[in-house]
């Protein structure tokens, strides 16, 4: 029968951290990634979790599934709305009875387990997850709560994408760009047409009269790695016809084509001006710091655990739908910095 001590090794924290972690101790703070590592720990070694509240009763318990394709629990978009519908269930005397990644839940185990916990009283959906596997949670599943979901049917919590993507990348044309590479991934349905951020990207450039151009586009796949790789390739082959702005359609992103571009010996934004999409916290440490869209995430987290609250107390007689604002939050990777000059157009210095 594994132990706490078991876990702990495994994880790499103390005995004390695995079982407030595990009893659901909001007292103290633990980040995200090390307490999913936990709970993905005690899963896999087949630990015992006895969860209870002070008057003996079995504790209560909402679901969070995740639709990252990356098979990863840890990501600076979806972790920190977690902590947003984490802290808010705390404080209501719930908590967040497991996080699973759709790959997971592609797993007959697993999945059954997700819809026949006793404890659990609804799920959070964060961002679109396949059909059929969306389909069976709600046939399964009382109350669901989505984010950026589409579904007319749930209460559903959202941004305009679309938008924010647009003023990013008007944000550029208003600095004089008029060549911008778009750097992001399909999602999904497979097609760039269908991706909001990309829908935004588009509308910009049609805005202004500038032509869409489809080797300005790079399908990195919403991973990092891909997008520091295909944007190494991208600088070498088209070193004669180089843009000079990039739009990231996410921050990770947008940083790791940022390493790039100053590997091969260019500047930001001087050569390069970049503008990426989340404002997650290490965007603002970047050299120079990273442009970027203000998404209140862990708002969103806090907005969509009330609304699943209410939805378990007192429903809604229909499903309502929340939109939270955005914010542009342009720093000096986008910033054309020197009084008088015009942007870098037609002026490519690397050597």
């Amino acid at each position: 029968m594994p132990t706490l001590k078991d876990i702990a090794d495994r994880v790499g924290v103390s005995v004390s951290t695995v079982s407030r972690v595990l009893a659901n101790d909001a007292n103290r703070t633990v980040n995200t990634a090390t307490k999913q590592k936990i709970w993905d720990v005690a899963r896999e070694l087949g630990y015992q979790i006895k969860s209870s509240g002070d008057d003996g009763r079995a504790a209560r318990g909402i679901g969070c599934v995740v639709s990252t394709l990356q098979n990863r629990h840890y990501h600076p978009y979806f972790s920190v709305i977690c902590d947003g519908i984490e802290k808010e269930l705390a404080r209501h005397g719930y908590k967040i009875a497991f996080t699973y990644t759709q790959e997971e839940l592609k797993k007959p185990e697993i999945l059954k387990h997700a819809v026949q916990d006793s404890q659990v009283e609804g799920m959070i959906v964060i961002e679109g997850i396949e059909a059929k596997l969306y389909n069976h949670l709600k046939k399964h599943m009382r109350h669901i709560v989505g984010i950026d979901v589409s579904d007319p049917d749930i209460p559903t919590i959202s941004y305009d994408r679309v938008e924010a993507a647009r003023q990013a990348v008007h944000h550029l044309i208003e600095q004089g760009h008029r060549d911008i590479l778009f750097i992001g991934g399909t999602g999904r349905s497979g097609q760039f047409e269908r991706e909001k951020r990309y829908r935004g990207y588009r509308a910009a450039l049609e805005q202004a009269g500038l032509p869409i151009r489809p080797h300005r586009i790079i399908d990195a796949g919403w991973e990092p790695n891909n997008a520091y790789q295909l944007m190494l390739r991208y600088l070498d082959e088209h070193v004669e016809d180089l843009p000079t702005a990039v739009f990231a359609a996410s921050d990770i992103m947008a940083m790791a084509a940022m390493r790039a571009i100053a590997e091969k010996g260019y500047r930001i934004p001087s050569e390069f001006a970049i503008v990426g999409f989340d404002d997650n916290e290490p965007s603002r440490y970047t050299i120079p710091p990273l442009s970027t869209i203000h998404i209140p995430t862990y708002e969103i987290g806090v907005v969509a655990a009330k609304t699943m609250l209410q939805c378990i107390r007192d429903p809604y007689p229909l499903p309502i739908k929340i939109f939270v604002p955005f914010e542009p939050m342009f720093r000096q990777s986008s910033e054309w910095i020197l009084p008088g000059e015009a942007p870098p157009n037609n002026k490519r210095t690397a050597e």
